[in-house]
């Protein structure tokens, strides 16, 4: 009876018409009860971590932290030039978010003495013309070189004095004359990364 069954189930299964359909059928079944399977075994977990706010009462605020701290940075500027005071606004606040302990001074006041390098680690020029420091720009050029650090927070103006330092701080050439371009494209070397995101900057696609 049995033998019956499975000769009339065989034939029936011959003459069915969609056998390959049945088949792929068949092969993504297993193919999902595998993964299935899979899935069941496997557990995950994440390590939990506490994190402890310190408390406002014990948060001491940074003008706080660095008072009485001996300055390391000096911080010159020129209230004089346009531009300078909102700058060095912008750069007191910089400066005490860091906590850099920062002696400022005003070229500008000509009662102002200009203090001795060897005093700083680190030396902040923010103005534009930088003859107005006169003889000052070159010896922070040669306490530079002597291991001192200096930047230059404002695009410095083309005056006799960058002439001079210009090479110093990576100024190959220079002119009073502006050339318009139609854009520009970074070099390879020119930034991390420039090698798969080269892109070219034009005048259509500037924002």
């Amino acid at each position: 009876m049995i033998r019956g069954f499975l000769s009339d189930v065989l034939a029936k299964w011959k003459r069915f018409r969609w056998q390959g359909l049945v088949k792929v059928w068949a092969v993504f079944m297993v193919i999902a009860l595998v993964l299935l399977v899979e899935s069941l075994g496997l557990h995950y977990g994440a390590t939990r971590f506490d994190i402890t706010y310190l408390d406002r009462d014990k948060a001491i605020p940074a003008a706080n932290a660095i008072a009485g701290e001996k300055a390391t940075n000096l911080l010159v500027v020129d209230s004089s030039q346009e531009g300078v005071s909102d700058a060095e606004a912008m750069l007191d606040q910089i400066l005490l978010d860091m906590k850099v302990p920062t002696t400022t001074v005003d070229v500008a006041d000509e009662n102002a003495e200009f203090p001795a390098l060897n005093h700083y680690g680190t030396i902040v020029v923010a103005m534009p013309n930088l003859d107005r420091l006169g003889e000052h720009v070159l010896q922070i050029m040669q306490w530079a070189k002597k291991g001192g650090g200096v930047m230059f927070a404002m695009t410095p103006e083309k005056t006799g004095y960058l002439d001079v330092i210009g090479p110093q701080i990576g100024i190959e050439s220079s002119t009073y004359e502006y050339v318009a371009t139609e854009g520009i494209t970074p070099s390879e070397d020119f930034m991390l990364g420039g090698v798969r995101h080269t892109r070219s900057v034009t005048r259509s696609n500037r924002r």
